[in-house]
């Protein structure tokens, strides 16, 4: 029995010495990021401004020129029409070293953004793309941005280089498909507040996988990344050059196979010292919880960043007033009043229940059709309406 017990411990050892130890954070992650500012006139003309994250794409060993970040980080300045109407977009390496940024290209629905600086820098490294793949759940990665937040905590002495910026840890706890836009996401765990959006999510090789965008309203460890796959279609259009990470090597493969044999080494010899002449212990019976389907309200407007509602009997109201408004928008707007609509569940015949208060700009179905103030129309699950304009669309379903 000794004897086993020696060999067992020999063997545990071997494998502890054969499987490779979790990979740390790639450094090099932080030579692609680079924070954003975006600038635009108010409705009194004072400039207002705002900040973001964004990461330098471009073929491997050259200069790059593009970035990518999230369409919501640039939203403001897009609204205030661009440069031309008084906008700004600004990107910053270092203290007092910034450079005037263009928009490529954007889609506000998969809220994905492609800038481009006048000329290809060296002061950054284009990061690597990879498109996630389904058997990599549950594994470890990285979110990396500059959140506001840790700054107006701590008032840090800041020069807003790499070094400035956050990085966080969790894993990939689920893909998903947003409904009503198709969608690709990451959930994860790895915390991001505002500012980090348009960060890089990245795996421990340093590979991009994805973009981060927003966090949960009903659980504050649940966060969202836009995936890769989502992007290359925009870099594609626009003939942007981006660089592939690069598969694994065979190596790492054989050592997960040596791992695995030894694994099963030691499940044997430990099956033979522990054996007893137990009867089977009887199979118990496993439940499961199905939880009720929630009916929720999801903003599709950028501005919101996937922001979701859950409705518990009492109406939720829609608009510019933040003082009543549940899903309230910013002030200007375009198509949006200060209480423009509300919306309640009926539990009986399970479906949503939306009435226009007298808005200015209307309230719509997604047909186009405006519906009559103070008239109530119901709507079945997974349907849509929108506040003045299509761009403050808002999604109901049960979830």
């Amino acid at each position: 029995m000794r004897k086993l017990r020696m060999l067992a411990a020999a063997l545990l050892t071997a494998l502890l010495l054969t499987v490779p130890a979790l990979a740390d954070f790639n450094q090099g992650t932080l030579d692609g990021i680079i924070m954003i500012t975006s600038g635009a006139p108010n409705a009194k003309g004072d400039m207002e401004y705002w900040r973001g994250t964004g990461f330098f794409i471009g073929s491997a060993g050259e200069a790059p020129q593009h970035i990518v970040t999230n369409c919501h980080v640039v939203e403001e300045f897009i609204l205030a029409g661009k440069a031309l109407g008084g906008g700004e977009l600004r990107v910053l390496f270092d203290q007092n070293d910034e450079a005037e940024a263009y928009l490529v290209d954007y889609d506000a629905e998969k809220d994905v953004a492609i800038l481009r600086l006048a000329e290809p820098t060296d002061k950054r490294s284009p990061l690597p793309l990879k498109e996630p793949e389904e058997s990599s759940l549950g594994s470890e990665i990285y979110a990396v941005g500059y959140p506001s937040a840790a700054d107006l905590t701590i008032q840090a002495v800041n020069s807003f280089s790499q070094k400035d910026a956050s990085v966080t840890t969790g894993s990939i706890s689920r893909f998903l498909t947003e409904s009503g836009t198709g969608r690709r996401l990451i959930q994860t765990d790895a915390s991001l507040s505002g500012g980090s959006s348009g960060g890089p999510l990245v795996d421990s090789s340093g590979a991009v996988i994805g973009v981060n965008t927003a966090g949960s309203n009903l659980d504050q460890n649940l966060f969202y990344a836009v995936s890769v796959s989502e992007v290359l279609p925009l870099l594609e259009k626009n003939s942007i050059p981006y660089a592939k990470a690069e598969a694994p090597k065979n190596n790492s493969t054989m050592l997960y196979i040596g791992g695995a044999v030894a694994a099963v080494a030691i499940a044997a010899v430990i099956a033979v010292v522990l054996r007893k002449k137990k009867k089977a212990p009887a199979p118990q019976t496993q439940t499961t919880e199905v939880r009720a389907a929630v009916p929720v309200l999801r903003s599709m407007s950028p501005q919101h960043g996937g922001m979701i509602v859950q409705l518990h009997g009492q109406p939720v109201q829609l608009g510019r007033d933040a003082a009543v408004c549940r899903i309230a928008y910013r002030d200007g707007t375009p198509g949006v009043s200060g209480r423009h609509c509300q919306v309640y569940f009926d539990e009986g015949e399970r479906l949503f229940v939306v009435t226009d208060l007298k808005s200015t700009y209307g309230t719509f179905l997604a047909n186009g059709q405006r519906i009559a103030p103070d008239t109530p129309v119901k709507l079945t699950p997974k349907s849509s309406f929108y506040l003045g304009e299509s761009g403050n669309t808002v999604y109901v379903d049960l979830e």
